[in-house]
């Protein structure tokens, strides 16, 4: 690392999250030829047991001897996210959660991508930055959302505030430099088992709630668009505040002016932002834009229109595990209930995102054989 720290002091006019800035585009374009593949936690578990000798699925073996060849000849790529991350970390047999990590580094490559609530708010600047300026001065979303393993939670990184700030800023970004080659592997064995498995994930199981409102609902919508258009308005209401900031942020790099305390208390461009997406999506004059709205929105609304169906304690994590396969993946291997979901006549996901989905697994190895 030291070497990198001298080289680093060579550059101060370069922050760490322009470093890691930089990192992450250049990933994004070394793996934009390799097609990617979309594994949700069933499917890693299913591989890892496969590979351990647990499973005498004839089709799983296969799968994981052709994903296993596919990938080491460049071929495809199986990234890691922060879902998986956590459902991973639920497991308490140190084995069976090392062979896990094991498999996840020799498919993804260390492949990661930036977590749910990062990636909305990346496509939303997308949104307002594609209105303004021309397709060649902005990076898409796919060249972005891509970051290494360390990472799957977020970037962070230490502060020295007692050094000169140029070594500071030097130490940080070799730091990055360092995080950036560890795998799952290493991440756990710093760690350890036992406060790996503590890192469990921070979303509770609020299916019971979310039963309820819907079964006292019933007959608040006439139509799924308007379920739709409900469930858009409650994600844009969680992000407002993040809606509020990114009016700041473009108001202050744009015009090079620092807003007052009263300006930055005033959140009336966020609400702005939020009407002006939802009027978007209502008005069907959202394409491709805005992935992970369409598809958090979407899923939700569809169960609820189904009045037979109650929602799972596992639903959610297999809604943000669709939300990340779907726009960004050529395919997603996932459960059952889920790929029907996908393919349900008032979503049409299947059509609208080139994401080919499927459960089965004689299915999946019939797409990458």
């Amino acid at each position: 690392m030291s070497h990198s720290v001298s080289d680093h002091l060579a550059s101060p006019e370069i922050d760490v999250s322009t470093h890691v800035r930089r990192k992450r585009i250049a990933l994004a374009h070394e793996v934009k030829e390799r097609p990617k593949l979309y594994l949700d936690t069933k499917y890693w578990a299913l591989l890892r047991d496969s590979r351990l000798g647990r499973s005498d699925c004839p089709h799983l073996k296969q799968l994981l001897s052709v994903l296993e060849t596919r990938v080491s000849e460049g071929t495809l790529i199986c990234p890691l996210n922060a879902d998986i991350y956590f459902e991973v970390m639920k497991q308490s047999d140190p084995t069976t959660l090392m062979a896990t990590a094991t498999l996840i580094d020799d498919l993804s490559l260390g492949l990661c991508m930036i977590p749910m609530s990062q990636r909305i708010e990346l496509e939303v600047f997308h949104f307002v930055e594609a209105s303004r300026k021309a397709a060649d001065e902005i990076h898409e979303p796919d060249e972005l959302i891509w970051t290494k393993t360390t990472y799957v939670l977020g970037f962070v990184t230490p502060d020295m505030y007692e050094m000169a700030d140029d070594l500071n800023l030097a130490v940080q970004k070799s730091f990055s430099d360092f995080m950036w080659t560890l795998s799952l592997t290493d991440m756990l064995n710093v760690m350890g088992p036992a406060k790996a498995a503590a890192k469990q994930s921070p979303f509770l199981d609020i299916s019971g709630e979310l039963n309820a409102g819907k079964f006292a609902n019933l007959n608040e919508h006439s139509s799924f668009k308007s379920v739709f258009l409900s469930e858009v308005q409650g994600i844009l209401d969680v992000y407002k505040k993040e809606f509020t900031g990114l009016f700041q942020y473009i108001y202050e790099r744009d015009t090079g002016t620092s807003l007052s305390a009263e300006e930055r208390n005033d959140d009336s461009g966020g609400q702005m932002l939020a009407n002006l997406i939802y009027q978007a999506f209502r008005l069907n004059k959202i394409e491709h834009q805005l992935p992970s709205i369409r598809i958090g929105a979407g899923l939700h609304a569809a169960l609820r229109w189904d009045r037979n169906r109650n929602y799972k304690p596992n639903d959610l994590f297999d809604f943000r595990h669709a939300e990340a396969a779907l726009p960004y993946c050529d395919y997603f291997f996932t459960e059952r209930p889920l790929c029907h979901l996908i393919h349900d006549g008032n979503l049409k996901f299947a059509d609208h995102f080139d994401c080919r989905t499927v459960y089965k697994p004689a299915d999946a190895l019939a797409l990458v054989e």
